[in-house]
């Protein structure tokens, strides 16, 4: 045990601000290579070594990829160095790892059962800003001591601010790269770098501080509610919108209904590599093929497609000036946005204007990538609603 000991003392300040909370739910938020993810592990081998009484301890990342290839790693390389590895009991196909009595799972959460699985003691959300709300409450109602979280704080607008760090039994941390002791010297000149280069980038990643939005953002005041707290279909005009895509870009579709002079925008599909055929499938999963469809008008092959397959589709008005157009009549709106959204929301941060030389915004929009979705509710906006705002008074 003596090694085990000497190697949980060379910790980073996150494991003794953990080990150090009263609270149930621990966030650390953290800009690039602040040692947070690292420093949490070694808090997980500091409890299943010091600790007598049965832990459960879930590490969870969204993807299975993302976890085998960053907290999984870390957590098996510290537990090498310490020694306790050569003491546990692994399964590499189910990816536990037993000591004692103790249990660490390692789970990603692309499967819903695995989110209403077994009750634990623990629970480490690495990355967490990858998550949905809803995957946050299913696990914490069955953890019965602690909740522990990280992130890079690059979202403007995201559940951990609003539903978790306002909370009165969470502790919120913030770190650096300047606190991770172990850094190598070329990482960190390398992060200093971005200073220089990318002040919104060096904010986020370098500070560790909360995104703000981007000069020259086109959507600004958006309230992002839960989308059970949409208005009932029944009391609002309804209409879907579909932007098109396949090998680079990603397939679209939102869902938006409208009440007089309030739009509600919830993300539906946002997947690449559909064929016209594989939209269909996804459609008619959704329970939506005898709805109306506003699809992108530059591809009028794959609008005869899905007709084709029997859903009814209408082609997006375009002409000059029409993308402009269809951005100033959504903000005359009051826009609520599903949480759910997760790819809208991003959308939402990096939709921003075009900017001259001379560093002035000008009436184009930012050519990044960024729009699929937007598109589609444009085209749902524009095209898809009655133009009258007094559709449904009810």
């Amino acid at each position: 045990m003596e090694a085990v000991s000497k190697e949980i003392i060379e910790c980073n300040k996150q494991f003794y601000q953990t080990i150090n909370s009263s609270k149930r739910i621990i966030v650390h938020q953290g800009g690039s290579r602040s040692g947070k993810t690292y420093a949490i592990c070694q808090y997980i081998i500091y409890l299943l070594t010091t600790r007598k009484e049965k832990l459960i301890i879930t590490v969870a990342r969204k993807t299975l990829p993302a976890l085998k290839g960053s907290v999984y790693r870390d957590f098996m390389e510290i537990a090498e160095r310490v020694g306790i590895i050569y003491f546990a009991q692994i399964n590499k196909a189910e990816m536990t790892f037993k000591y004692k009595n103790h249990l660490v799972e390692f789970i990603s959460l692309d499967n819903e059962m695995k989110v209403r699985g077994r009750k634990r003691t623990h629970c480490f959300l690495n990355e967490a800003n990858e998550f949905f709300l809803e995957d946050f409450n299913q696990l914490s109602l069955r953890t019965t001591e602690k909740m522990i979280l990280d992130f890079n704080p690059s979202d403007v607008i995201h559940w951990i601010y609003s539903d978790i760090c306002t909370r009165d039994d969470c502790d919120t941390f913030i770190t650096t790269f300047e606190d991770n002791a172990f850094l190598d010297p070329e990482i960190k000149k390398e992060i200093l770098r971005m200073k220089e280069k990318d002040a919104d980038r060096w904010r986020v990643y370098g500070l560790g501080e909360r995104a703000t939005f981007k000069e020259g953002q086109i959507f600004d005041n958006w309230k992002w509610i839960d989308y059970k707290n949409f208005l009932d279909k029944e009391h609002c005009e309804v209409v879907y919108g579909l932007d098109w895509g396949f090998s680079n870009d990603e397939t679209a579709i939102v869902e938006v209904r409208r009440k007089n002079d309030k739009l509600f925008v919830h993300e539906l599909l946002f997947k690449k590599g559909l064929t016209n055929q594989d939209i269909y499938y996804e459609i008619k999963q959704l329970g939506l093929h005898e709805e109306i469809f506003i699809c992108d008008s530059a591809e009028p092959k794959s609008i005869e497609s899905l007709k084709r397959f029997g859903i009814y589709c209408k082609a997006s008005q375009k002409g000059v000036g029409s993308v402009l157009n269809g951005i100033q009549t959504i903000k005359e709106y009051e826009v609520f946005a599903s949480k759910q959204s997760k790819n809208l929301l991003k959308e939402y941060q990096y939709y921003i204007w075009e900017s001259n030389r001379d560093g002035q915004t000008i009436n184009k929009i930012k050519q990044n990538g960024m729009d699929h979705l937007m598109d589609a509710f444009r085209y749902a906006v524009t095209t898809g609603l009655s133009r009258s705002r007094d559709f449904v008074i009810v």
